[in-house]
């Protein structure tokens, strides 16, 4: 199959939308698909290939409101109007409006739904309302939609009595890293808080330096991630921070110093108010890290039994349970084992692509069948069945 995915940030930069298009689609190119991959050109993305996939960039409007919409936009143009594919994969519901018009000419589109817009911070009233709306068209525009939690599969059936698709993110387990180039930053082994996530508000960052800043601990505090078009948020962190020396903000990593960030925590902490399904909360776990998250269903559904919760929105009862585990390393470390063996159990890169290609092979004009003989390291002991819908 030729498959299209509109529309990224930047490949292999960004954030959680980059990364599950980089794994599946990585993957779905080792099994000999065609995979495209459309992506923004103000974040240093280049036209070529990167893990088998060919990389095409777009121009857009380079503005908090238009980012995204004008890179679909432009995406859907050129894949109509300049290349031939078998299928678009559409990521989140914005985007989702779009899905239509592939299908005018003849090509089956999927969306994927990574949470719901509509309810992030940054939105006014008129995002809120057309968001709203893309959120419906879900199940009218594209061929087949799909969640990557069963919180937002829920949400549709109850709200909207329209089945969709549950294909969850994964992980890829990593060995832990030691700390090189943690020693350069001034941060000590074990001995720091971890937040890795976008600096917006809905993941809850403020909260975390609110119930910090109140703890009588030697332990830092890590704030690893960035985020275009909120430099008001990121400047209000910096003020709430109010020059603490145990908050190190270290800005976006990724490679080699996010991997010694999770290896080397002493505690992992998203915060967040709204979630999908957080690709960092499983990677941390991935590496070991015992975790404390905010008490929303996205949150407990990722982690299950294997974490520590707070009351969202509760910095309060953040700090109460944060003091709890910064005084009780034997309590964290109990945690250690049961987060790593929970998402490799439940969470597979691997498993995710093949219920993908079987959904694209269910989608009209689409034929033939799976090759679930190419990727044998598959475990088919997960924790979730795939593609099973509510009915």
């Amino acid at each position: 199959m030729r498959i299209a995915y509109i529309a990224v940030k930047g490949i292999p930069h960004g954030g959680g939308v980059e990364k599950v298009t980089e794994e599946i689609g990585s993957r779905l190119a080792l099994k000999g698909h065609d995979i495209l991959v459309y992506a923004s050109r103000d974040f240093g993305t280049r036209d070529g290939m990167h893990r088998g996939m060919r990389i095409k960039t777009v121009p857009s409007i380079n503005t908090k409101s238009l980012h995204k919409l004008s890179i679909c936009l432009m995406a859907t143009l050129d894949v109509i109007l300049r290349e031939k594919v078998d299928l678009v994969h559409f990521h989140a519901i914005g985007p989702s409006l779009f899905s239509v018009f592939p299908r005018l000419f003849g090509i089956p589109t999927v969306v994927q739904v990574h949470g719901l817009e509509r309810k992030r911070d940054k939105w006014g009233i008129l995002g809120r309302l057309f968001l709203g709306f893309a959120e419906l068209s879900v199940f009218f525009l594209p061929n087949r939609a799909t969640a990557v939690s069963r919180v937002l599969q829920a949400y549709f059936k109850e709200l909207y009595g329209r089945k969709v698709s549950y294909i969850p993110n994964g992980v890829t387990p990593e060995p832990d890293r030691s700390p090189s180039w943690l020693t350069t930053q001034g941060i000590a082994p074990r001995r720091y808080i971890l937040f890795a996530a976008r600096l917006v508000e809905e993941k809850g960052a403020h909260f975390l330096i609110e119930a910090f800043l109140g703890m009588e601990t030697d332990l830092q505090l890590v704030i690893a991630g960035d985020a275009a078009h909120m430099e008001g948020y990121k400047g209000r962190l910096a003020r709430l921070a109010q020059g603490d020396p145990r908050i190190v903000f270290t800005g976006f990593v990724t490679g080699e110093p996010l991997a010694e960030l999770y290896s080397n925590a002493y505690l992992f902490c998203l915060p967040s108010t709204l979630e999908g399904l957080p690709i960092a909360l499983l990677e941390a776990m991935s590496y070991g890290n015992c975790c404390l998250v905010s008490d929303i269903p996205e949150n407990l559904e990722a982690t299950g039994d294997a974490a520590y919760s707070f009351k969202n929105r509760d910095a309060q009862d953040l700090r109460r349970v944060l003091c709890q585990l910064a005084a009780d390393p034997g309590r964290v470390a109990s945690k250690r084992e049961e987060a790593r063996g929970h998402v490799r159990r439940n969470y597979s890169w691997d498993r995710a692509t093949l219920d993908m290609e079987s959904l694209y092979h269910s989608l009209p004009g689409i034929k033939g069948v799976p090759d679930i003989k190419v990727l044998p390291e598959i475990q088919l002991d997960h924790g979730y069945l795939p593609q099973q819908d509510i009915g």
